[in-house]
C-alpha cells in the first residue's frame, strides 16, 4: 500500500490496531486508518512517531509537533507537551502500569498525561549532559515498575528510570550500545533492538543473550520493530534485511522486495485475524503467513560414488567421506531462506537434532562399521516444519580391513602380532593382505626369530590357495649332493638307491605354496634350476627326460644380506630379482618394543597355563628391563626367558631377577656401530670408507652403511661405483 492507496505518505513510522479491528497507521506524512480494507487519511501535515492502544482501547499518537493526539473516533484530540518555538518530537510512548500514557522526547523531556494535560516528570541531572539532550527513542516500563529508556545516539544508550533517578541499565554489553530502536517485554524478557542486534534480557535471571547476523545469521544488525505473533513467535523489522522470523531457535529472513527501502521494516503487527502488517519505508505490507508445511527430499549422497535420491546407501568402512545433499521445497519460501537441522541415529555423539542452519548438506567422515539412520528436517520463512526425510546407511567392513583382521587373528595365535601397536608390524600386515591374495612370489626377509615362517603359512592360508598344500623346505638343512632331488625329485635309477622314482617338494606342493626357507643357503646350481622352474612353471626330475608342469607359488625367506650373497658370487642376481618381486620384511622385535608388554602377557598366560601354576603379573619394573634388552633371538627368545620366568617366579609376580637377562657387557655386541666422526676436512669418499670398513663392508639392513651413513641403499652403489670402492678380496691363505 502507498499513497495511491490512500497513505499521507509511504514510509510508515508505526502501526496500531484498535478493538473494533481498524488498523492506524503513522507515516512520515501524517496518520491514516485502514478499516474493511480501504485506508483513510486522518491528519496530514505532521510526522506520526508513535501509536499505543491502551487497554481501554484508546488510540494515543505522538508526532513532530510537540503534541500527543488522543483520538475520539477518528478525531484527534490535542494535548501540548511543549510550547517552545521548536517542537520536541514524541517518540517514546508508552501505558504504565497504572494506565497513564508515559512520554519520551526528542529533547530527553519525560512526562505522563493525566486528565488530558501533560505532567512532566522529576528526573536527576543524569539526563543532561555537556553535549546538550538526546533523543528518547522508545520507552517502556516493565512488570517491575521499572523504566527503560533506550536513547538515539547516546553511549550508553539504555537507561532505566526508577524513583527520579536515570541511571544506566545494568545490562552486559549495554555499554556499548549506540542507538535503541525498539524496547518490548515478552514473556518475562526484555527485548532490546538496537543498531549492533539483538539483545535479550531475562529479568529474573538477568540473563543476557546478543544476536548478531555474523553469530546467528540475522539479515540486518539493526533492529528496528519487534512483535509476537499468536504462536509466540518473534517478527522483527530490520534496517535493510526486510522481516525476521524468531520461533525461539532459528532466525527465518523474509525479503519484501528487491529495494533496499523495501527491506527497512520500522513496524511490524499480527491483528485479530493473524495477518501480518510490515510498515517500510516504500509503503505498507501486508503479509498472510503460510500454512502448508515445505517438502524435503535427499537429492544426492557421495559415498565413493555419486548416488541420486537413494533412500538406502551401503559402502565400505574406507569410504572417505559420506556427503548429504538435502533441498526442501516450497512455493513461498525461496531455496535461500530455507533452514535445515539434522541428526545421525546410531552415532552417539550426533544423536541430537543439530541448530537450523542454511545449509543444505553434511559430510561424515570414519564412520564405524555399524547401521545408521540419518534423519532431516527443513523449516520455511513462516517457521512451518516439513516432515523428517530419512536415509538408511550401511557402513560395511572393507574388504582389506577385514583380512587384516584375520591376518591379525593367524598371526596372534603364533604370538607374533598380539594386537601390535607397531607401525612396522601393521605396514607389514598391510603389505601381507595386498599380496596374499595374488600369485606373486614372495621374499620374506628378517632376523632369526622373527617369525618368517609364520607368515609364509599365514600368506598361504589366507590365499586362494589355501585348501591346497603348504610345503615347507628348509634350504640350510638339506643333505649335501641331494638339494636338487629332494626339490625336483628323481627317476627310479637316477642315481645308487634311487630304487623308485620320488617327487620332489615342488612337485608336492602342485596347487599350493612351496616356502623355501634360509634360499640364502641354496646353492648356485641348485638356484640355476629353480630359476627355470619358476621361468617356466615346468621341471625336470633328477635322472628325467620329460618336464613336468606344477602350478607353484613360491615363497622364499632367509634372514642374509642376498645382495651382500650376490657381490660375495653365492647368490644369483638374476634368481634375486626372480624371487624380490614382492618383499615383506619383518621387523626384529629392538623396533617392536611397543609391543613387547602384550608380547610378554601373552606368553605369562599361555605357560601358567601349561604348567599349571596362577597366572603371574609383571612387576613394575619388568617392562622396561625387556624393553631396554636388544633381543638378537627376537620372539622366540622372549617367549622361553617368560616360560623360564613363570616357571622360577615367586609369589605370583615376575621381576627383573627372574628373567635371567644377558648383562649390558654381554650384550654389548648387539649395539648398532655409530657412524664415523666427520672431521672438517673429511671428504665424501673418505666418509663412505670409514662407513663401509665400519661394518664390514655390509650396505643393507639395521647393520648395514647405508643405515649408519642414514643414505638410501641404492645411492650408497651408485656413490661406490663413482668413487670405484670395492668390497676386499679376502686373502688367500693357501699360498
Amino acid at each position: 500500500y502507498t499513497e495511491a492507496d490512500g497513505l499521507p505518505d509511504r514510509e510508515i513510522r508505526c502501526l496500531g490496531e484498535d478493538p473494533e479491528g481498524r488498523i492506524w497507521i503513522g507515516t512520515m506524512g501524517g496518520m491514516a486508518c485502514m478499516e474493511e480494507g480501504q485506508i483513510r487519511p486522518l491528519k496530514t501535515g505532521e510526522i506520526i512517531s508513535a501509536i499505543v492502544v491502551d487497554g481501554q482501547g484508546q488510540v494515543w499518537s505522538g508526532g513532530d509537533a510537540g503534541k500527543v493526539y488522543k483520538w475520539e473516533g477518528q478525531t484527534p484530540q490535542p494535548i501540548s507537551v511543549t510550547e517552545d518555538p521548536h517542537p520536541e518530537e514524541i517518540a517514546g510512548l508508552c501505558e504504565d502500569r497504572q494506565g497513564r500514557i508515559s512520554i519520551g522526547t526528542s529533547e530527553s523531556r519525560f512526562g505522563r498525561i493525566e486528565g488530558n494535560r501533560f505532567i512532566p516528570l522529576e528526573c536527576d541531572t543524569a539526563l543532561q549532559d555537556q553535549d546538550g539532550p538526546f533523543w528518547v527513542g522508545s520507552l517502556l516500563q516493565d512488570q517491575d515498575g521499572v523504566f527503560w529508556v533506550g536513547f538515539y545516539g547516546r553511549v550508553p544508550s539504555l537507561y532505566c528510570y526508577e524513583d527520579g533517578h536515570l541511571r544506566p541499565a545494568d545490562m552486559a554489553g549495554a555499554e556499548s550500545i549506540v542507538y535503541v530502536n525498539v524496547l518490548w517485554e515478552y514473556q518475562n524478557t526484555l527485548w532490546v533492538g538496537t543498531g549492533k542486534g539483538l539483545f535479550t534480557l531475562d529479568l529474573s535471571s538477568r540473563e543476557v543473550r546478543h544476536f548478531t547476523a555474523e553469530q546467528f545469521g540475522l539479515s540486518a544488525n539493526g533492529i528496528l520493530a519487534l512483535t509476537a505473533d499468536s504462536q509466540g513467535h518473534i517478527w522483527m523489522g530490520t534496517s535493510g534485511g526486510g522481516v525476521l522470523h524468531y520461533d525461539g531457535q532459528t532466525f527465518q529472513s523474509i525479503r519484501l522486495g528487491p529495494s533496499a527501502l523495501e527491506n527497512m521494516v520500522e513496524a511490524v503487527l499480527q491483528d485479530r485475524r493473524g495477518r501480518l502488517w510490515f510498515g517500510t519505508r516504500a509503503g505498507l505490507v501486508s503479509y498472510q503467513p503460510g500454512h502448508t508445511p515445505p517438502r524435503l527430499v535427499i537429492r544426492e549422497v557421495m559415498a565413493g560414488t555419486l548416488l541420486a535420491a537413494p533412500e538406502a546407501v551401503s559402502c565400505p568402512e574406507s569410504t572417505p567421506e559420506l556427503r548429504i545433499h538435502f533441498q526442501g521445497i516450497s512455493f513461498r519460501t525461496g531455496a535461500g531462506q530455507m533452514r535445515y537441522s539434522h541428526r545421525l541415529l546410531g552415532h552417539g555423539p550426533m544423536e541430537q537434532w543439530s541448530a537450523f542452519t542454511a545449509t543444505d548438506a553434511v559430510a561424515y567422515s570414519a564412520l564405524p562399521v555399524g547401521e545408521y539412520r540419518f534423519e532431516v528436517r527443513t523449516m520455511d520463512r513462516d517457521g512451518l516444519l516439513s516432515e523428517v526425510a530419512s536415509l538408511e546407511i550401511q557402513i560395511l567392513p572393507d574388504a582389506k580391513t577385514e583380512r587384516i583382521h584375520a591376518l591379525e587373528k593367524t598371526l596372534q595365535a603364533t604370538d607374533h602380532v598380539v594386537h601390535s601397536q607397531s607401525w612396522a608390524m601393521r605396514q607389514v600386515m598391510e603389505q601381507t593382505v595386498r599380496v596374499a591374495e595374488t600369485v606373486m612370489t614372495v621374499l620374506v626377509l628378517g632376523e632369526t626369530g622373527t617369525g618368517k615362517g609364520i607368515l609364509a603359512q599365514t600368506i598361504h592360508e589366507t590365499s586362494t590357495r589355501r585348501k591346497r598344500p603348504f610345503i615347507r623346505v628348509n634350504c640350510g638343512a638339506l643333505p649335501a649332493g641331494l638339494v636338487e632331488s629332494e626339490l625336483f625329485g628323481h627317476e627310479k635309477g637316477a642315481f645308487t638307491g634311487a630304487d623308485s622314482r620320488q617327487l620332489g617338494r615342488f612337485e608336492l606342493a602342485d596347487g599350493g605354496t612351496l616356502f623355501l626357507d634360509e634360499i640364502g643357503d641354496l646353492p648356485l646350481e641348485s638356484q640355476r634350476v629353480l630359476l627355470h622352474i619358476l621361468e617356466e612353471s615346468a621341471l625336470t626330475r633328477v635322472g628325467g627326460q620329460q618336464p613336468v608342469s606344477v602350478d607353484v607359488r613360491v615363497i622364499a625367506a632367509t634372514n642374509r644380506d642376498l645382495r651382500q650373497a650376490i657381490q660375495e658370487g653365492t647368490f644369483r642376481e638374476d634368481l634375486f630379482y626372480r624371487l624380490s618381486v614382492f618383499t615383506l620384511e619383518l621387523p626384529p622385535l629392538r623396533q617392536r618394543q611397543e609391543d613387547i608388554p602384550a608380547l610378554a602377557t601373552h606368553f605369562a598366560e599361555r605357560y601358567a597355563q601349561h604348567l599349571q601354576r596362577p597366572v603371574p603379573t609383571l612387576d613394575d619394573g619388568v617392562v622396561a628391563h625387556l624393553q631396554g634388552y636388544a633381543w638378537p633371538g627376537n620372539v622366540r627368545e622372549l617367549e622361553h626367558l617368560i616360560h623360564r620366568a613363570v616357571l622360577l617366579c615367586e609369589g605370583g609376580v615376575i621381576r627383573a631377577g627372574d628373567l635371567l637377562l644377558p648383562s649390558v657387557a654381554q650384550r654389548a655386541g648387539d649395539v648398532v656401530p655409530s657412524a664415523p666422526a666427520a672431521g672438517e676436512g673429511m671428504d665424501e669418499k673418505q666418509q663412505l670408507v670409514e662407513a663401509l670398513q665400519a661394518t664390514n663392508w655390509m650396505i643393507y639392513g639395521e647393520r648395514g652403511a647405508a643405515r649408519l651413513l642414514d643414505m638410501n641403499p641404492e645411492r650408497l652403489r651408485s656413490r661406490m661405483r663413482y668413487y670405484g670402492l670395492r668390497r676386499p678380496k679376502k686373502p688367500d691363505t693357501g699360498k
